[in-house]
């Protein structure tokens, strides 16, 4: 049996290395990964010299260290909710119980765990004491696993995902656990990014990766780190990173074409960029993120939905090549291009795949990468005939002056193009850079060219990262307007790029006291969203205005006004704005209408409209001042009156009760202490009185203890530093948490100290806001029943049925029979799962009309004529058929 050094390092001992990592600097946090390999390479070599044929790349370990860049491995399907409805069932939690909440609402700083936002972390801490030692796999097992979880959801087991993803976590510790999620998840947080990981490994890696796309390719290339790779390989059939574009203003074009006489003027197609590699009547397709789509597209002249056509296209001589360019959605009923925005059902018989190549790295066994631009153009005229909706190739012109770029910009717009890419001719093919001589040009990067679009915050959501716990995007609405008055609010995009980290902080303080929690299946009075759900909702009356930038309106399903915005971004905060003047869903039709969706118009201009009216200079009288709030205080009078806090430093950060920041630096001072407007090193503690995005940074990090300024001021009216209470406590290190840990429990009561009254009025106020009543919707019963007997539930027949007993109200014998009759089949209805509506509405699914009373029968089947949605008329034998099979059966038949 060939040797293989993924089976002999245990994944503990890797999970030990990445805990490591996180917890140190980045430069110490490199030298522990390179000496982690160092070691790795060292037992390669002592199993190569006990077998020859033993297996030693570094592969199984850094697909698994940087999970996203494994290309060899497809999706697994599996995102954090998912993970959180498995760890309930494994570990038997309430679905209401405070442990489930905290999983299932990971994000929110109301689920109690510090870690909000980081679902990892939020496990971790919910698996203490929970597992055994682990120890159980290797690397080479959870690699096994991870590519049998990957194949069952391929082949759309959910079942049998749950198998996998339950051996895997019932056999490893919380420590394991916390890093399989996150390579599951595909979310290391190591904090040596892909790129220092890489050059851990080896200088060349990057490079490698970037025209390989292959991370089986670099370990195997670069195993020895004295061996320099000096010419990056182009491979056919191996994905290369492509070359991409540097982002321009049209007003400061000129300062991009300085190198060259003349420029190349592209169009900027709006699809998906591919690259298409051939070989000897082979074909492979492959996205810009290195994902193979050959089986879509075809491998060969006789299979996929493009290569038939493509192949027919290639002129004589073409042994090899690999051409990039973008894949567009051909229309031949309208002659054109479909925009990837659009609503496009590619199932339809009028649209096909058309590509559009643009460039040519590799020709008959030679690699091109290293040629100028105009040289490469060259091969691509004798490669491929163009064929309309087939194969183009990218419309090109020579421009020498600003001008002419301006004129072919205007002239995108006009077409309602993305917009145009300028290309240097004698710039060569470095894949995965934005600096080598390519100029991408839209309306949006020039200020002016777009229509802004003025929406209402109704909902936000919590962030993740340096965000974490705090609400850092947000769901927008547009306002349905009756006489001037908006009368609701539809939910239209969802937004949260364009703020700096001060302008966020100010408008979540304007709006902290005014969110609400999102209730299941209750909307607000007068807000409507559909699939786009926030955590948080606000009454648009409390709430404020953001103008947001976008490219284009599209069609979208997933919120209520049946549009949304591409690639928003938020461009101000419009304090100045009421709430009533948001832009309407009438105005926003209007907008849709006007440009077939683009949300821009107008012309650029050679003239740059800034550069044009000269600003005048402001002049002043005074020095500008650092603002009070910053300032520390002046204790050059105040007198030392107690050694309390001698030798201690703390950093207050915010204003309490009334007094200022100055005032309680002035008492530390006062008090033997020293005060820092920054902690470091020394700090003892960080002292606030709330958490603004300041504090909660310190307390993401926790590396300082955060403390409320209330324990500071008792210390000093009591004349003795007083010990830190759960009570005192913003947040803390790991270190001082364990402390606090063996003298208080969960609810913040003392094991040692007696409790007074207000501590208990205190205690039992928490307890009451953790004890909560969750309600199980129908949808969710029938979730469960899937769970539980893979498919509908044999006690649940009608679980998510509402049917109507049309009951006879006669008094004669027949009318007592059949009204014992359906009463009889209501009880059977409402045992199995169904419910029992006294009228027909908009929720009712069925009809159950007696075989023998027939007397409303074609009242009701005119009301269902009249129904957009129809509803099932059925007789009392259905009912008992259903439960005699156990099964719903077909409505048809009765």
């Amino acid at each position: 049996m060939v040797l293989n050094i993924a089976s002999e390092i245990k994944f503990c001992d890797l999970c030990e290395v990445c805990e490591n990592i996180q917890k140190s600097p980045k430069e110490k946090a490199c030298l522990i990964l390179r000496k982690y390999i160092t070691e790795y390479r060292k037992l390669g070599e002592r199993l190569k010299a006990e077998d020859q044929q033993a297996e030693i790349s570094f592969y199984p370990v850094l697909r698994l260290l940087i999970p996203k860049f494994d290309r060899e491995r497809s999706a697994y399907g599996v995102k954090e909710h998912a993970l959180a409805k498995i760890y309930i069932r494994i570990l038997c939690l309430p679905k209401d119980g405070m442990d489930a909440l905290k999983l299932l609402n990971f994000r929110s700083p109301k689920a109690g765990v510090n870690q909000a936002g980081d679902f990892a972390e939020v496990a971790y801490f919910i698996l203490k004491n929970r597992c055994g030692e682990g120890r159980k796999f290797t690397v080479a097992d959870v690699n096994s696993r991870l590519d049998a979880l990957a194949q069952k959801h391929a082949a759309r087991d959910p079942r049998g995902m749950d198998d996998e993803l339950t051996q895997l976590l019932t056999g490893m510790s919380e420590m394991e656990q916390k890093w399989l999620i996150r390579m599951i998840l595909k979310d290391m947080k190591l904090g040596v990014g892909h790129i220092g990981t890489f050059n851990a490994f080896h200088p060349d890696a990057s490079a490698l990766y970037d025209v390989s796309n292959d991370l089986s390719k670099v370990c195997t290339l670069l195993h020895n780190p004295n061996k320099r790779l000096h010419e990056v390989e182009i491979t056919i059939f191996s994905p290369v990173r492509p070359m991409l574009s540097e982002q321009c203003d049209i007003q400061k074009v000129e300062n991009c074409m300085k190198n060259s006489a003349f420029y190349y003027i592209e169009t900027k197609h709006d699809g998906e960029r591919f690259q298409i590699h051939f070989m000897t009547g082979t074909f492979k397709y492959f996205s810009r993120n290195g994902f193979d789509y050959t089986d879509i597209y075809g491998s060969n002249a006789m299979t996929g939905v493009l290569t038939p056509l493509l192949s027919k296209q290639l002129q004589p001589g073409v042994q090899s090549f690999i051409i990039d360019g973008e894949m567009m959605v051909w229309d031949k009923n309208i002659v054109a291009f479909r925009s990837k925005g659009d609503n496009i059902d590619v199932k339809s018989s009028h649209l096909q795949p058309c590509y559009c190549v643009f460039d040519i790295l590799f020709y008959n066994g030679e690699v091109l990468t290293n040629k100028p631009l105009r040289e490469r153009i060259k091969y691509l005229n004798s490669l491929i005939t163009p064929c309309e909706g087939v194969v183009l190739q990218t419309e090109r012109n020579i421009v020498k002056t600003k001008d002419e770029v301006i004129e072919h910009l205007n002239e995108a717009i006009d077409n309602k193009l993305e917009g145009i890419i300028l290309k240097d001719p004698e710039s060569v093919y470095k894949p995965n850079s934005r600096k080598a001589g390519w100029f991408k040009i839209k309306p949006e990067y020039t200020r002016g060219l777009m229509d802004q679009v003025d929406a209402i915050i109704i909902g936000g959501y919590y962030g993740d990262g340096r965000r974490r716990g705090i609400i850092s995007h947000f769901l927008l609405a547009a306002a349905v307007s009756k006489d001037g008055e908006p009368e609701e609010f539809h939910s239209l995009v969802r937004v949260g790029s364009g703020f700096t980290m001060d302008k966020l902080e100010e408008l979540i303080q304007k709006m902290k006291p005014h969110w609400r929690e999102c209730s299941p299946g209750e909307f607000p009075p007068g807000i409507i969203w559909t699939k786009e759900k926030p955590e948080v909702w606000i009454e648009p009356k409390n709430s404020y205005i953001l103008q947001i930038k976008a490219t284009e309106i599209v069609e979208s399903s997933s919120f209520k006004v049946g549009y949304t915005l591409r690639f928003p971004r938020v461009e101000e905060i419009r304090y100045d704005k009421k709430w009533t003047d948001c832009i309407t869903v009438s105005e926003l039709a209007d907008l849709w209408q006007r440009a077939s969706g683009k949300l821009y118009s107008r012309h650029a201009s050679s003239i740059d409209p800034e550069a044009s009216s000269p600003k005048k200079k402001r002049t002043s009288n005074h020095q500008p001042q650092l603002g009070k709030q910053f300032c520390s205080a002046d204790v050059s009078t105040a007198t030392i009156k107690s050694t309390l806090l001698e030798g201690k430093e703390f950093c207050v950060m915010s204003d309490y009760n009334g007094m200022t920041v100055q005032h309680i630096e002035t008492q530390i001072y006062e008090n033997g202490g020293k005060f820092v407007k920054n902690p470091g090193p020394s700090t003892f503690c960080v002292l606030a009185a709330e958490k603004n995005i300041r504090v909660q940074s310190h307390s993401n990090s926790k590396q300082y203890n955060v403390i409320h300024t209330e324990w500071l001021l008792n210390s000093v009216a009591s004349h003795k530093l007083l010990p830190w209470t759960p009570q005192n406590i913003i947040s803390v290190t790991p270190e001082t948490e364990r402390e606090i840990m063996l003298q208080y429990d969960v609810f913040g009561d003392s094991y040692t100290e007696i409790s007074t009254k207000e501590n208990l009025k205190e205690l039992l106020s928490k307890l009451e806001s953790k004890v909560s009543v969750q309600k199980i919707s129908v949808h969710e019963m029938a979730d469960m029943d899937i769970e539980l007997f893979s498919g509908p539930s044999p006690m649940g027949i009608f679980r998510l049925c509402i049917a109507y007993f049309d009951i006879p109200s006669e008094d004669d014998f027949e009318a007592f029979c059949v009204r014992k009759s359906l009463e009889l089949q209501k009880l059977d209805f409402e045992y199995y799962g169904g419910i029992v509506s006294t009228m027909i509405d908009d929720g009712t699914t069925h009809a159950v009309v007696h075989s023998r009373c027939h007397t409303r029968l074609e009242e009701i089947k005119l009301l269902n004529r009249e129904r957009r949605k129809k509803i099932h008329i059925v007789n009392e034998k259905w009912i008992i058929d259903c439960v005699d099979q156990c099964r719903q059966m077909d409505e048809r038949n009765y």
